[in-house]
């Protein structure tokens, strides 16, 4: 008999205090840097409640994290730094910019041992000379981390896919229109 596997999504609100939770470490102009206390809180708090509670597949090969703009730099960081709890992570218009780009400078240094297979996205304006930061996206950001993890130790389409939305904005409608694709490469059928 073949069992069908479903997919367990556990959302956690960071609407109070999103830029400290999210941060891994602190930005000259927006403060912040809780992101490895919060990760650790994910990691021994949450992570084995949810697994005590539902019939989980509990090994890092079934663990994932997604999230955008300071959602995505946070899910980078967190399969950055513990691979061993993550093997996937999906940054979706994810903040690299965020102290001085510090976490393309952490990759370009370091390659984890286990390397997390990583699916990095943003918008992107329509126009080179766009000035609105939201129109843009990140989208320089976006490839300049993307850059640093070829640089470093990924290989695209192998450990590392990166695509570009032209058009698609900074904002929470632009993610829900293509969450489905990250979705999809995290966890393929098999």
């Amino acid at each position: 008999m073949l069992f069908r596997s479903e997919i367990i999504v556990v959302a956690v609100t960071t609407k109070e205090h999103r830029l400290s939770l999210l941060s891994p470490t602190a930005d000259r102009a927006y403060g912040g840097g809780s992101g490895p206390s919060y990760l650790e809180f994910l990691i021994d708090t949450l992570k084995p409640h949810v697994d005590a509670a539902w019939r989980t597949k509990r090994g890092r090969e079934s663990t994932a994290m997604i999230g955008a703009s300071m959602g995505g730099l946070f899910s980078f960081f967190a399969a950055w730094s513990r691979a061993d709890v993550f093997s996937r992570a999906a940054c979706l218009s994810a903040s690299f910019w965020w102290a001085d780009r510090k976490m393309m400078h952490v990759a370009q240094e370091m390659c984890p041992v286990l390397r997390p297979w990583l699916y990095i996205d943003s918008g992107a304006a329509l126009s080179h000379f766009e000035q609105d930061a939201n129109l843009r996206d990140g989208f320089q950001h976006t490839r300049a981390m993307c850059k640093s993890l070829v640089s470093s130790c990924y290989e695209p389409g192998v450990n590392l896919l990166s695509l570009a939305y032209a058009g698609f904005q900074h904002d929470a409608s632009a993610w829900a229109a293509r969450l489905a694709i990250p979705l999809q490469l995290l966890f393929p059928r098999r």
